[in-house]
């Protein structure tokens, strides 16, 4: 039982991690690209769409991308 919340619980985290990489990035693509939320998303959506990647990996290089742009 203690190991099934375990896993659980490192699941949860990295969810949130990956939710909050994904909320930074839209964040870059809404300032760069002069757009609101929902359409911001709709592009990270469609690149790892079209790109057969993760949301959350996609949002990664963006917001790694940016970091080495400062």
């Amino acid at each position: 039982m203690f190991s099934r919340m375990r896993s659980e619980l490192a699941a949860t985290k990295a969810a949130l991690e990956e939710r909050k990489v994904i909320d930074r990035a839209k964040g870059l693509v809404m300032r760069a690209k002069g757009i609101g939320e929902d359409e911001a998303y709709g592009l990270l959506r469609k690149a790892a769409m079209d790109q057969g990647k993760r949301r959350g990996d996609v949002a990664q290089a963006i917001v790694t991308a940016a970091e080495l742009l400062r």
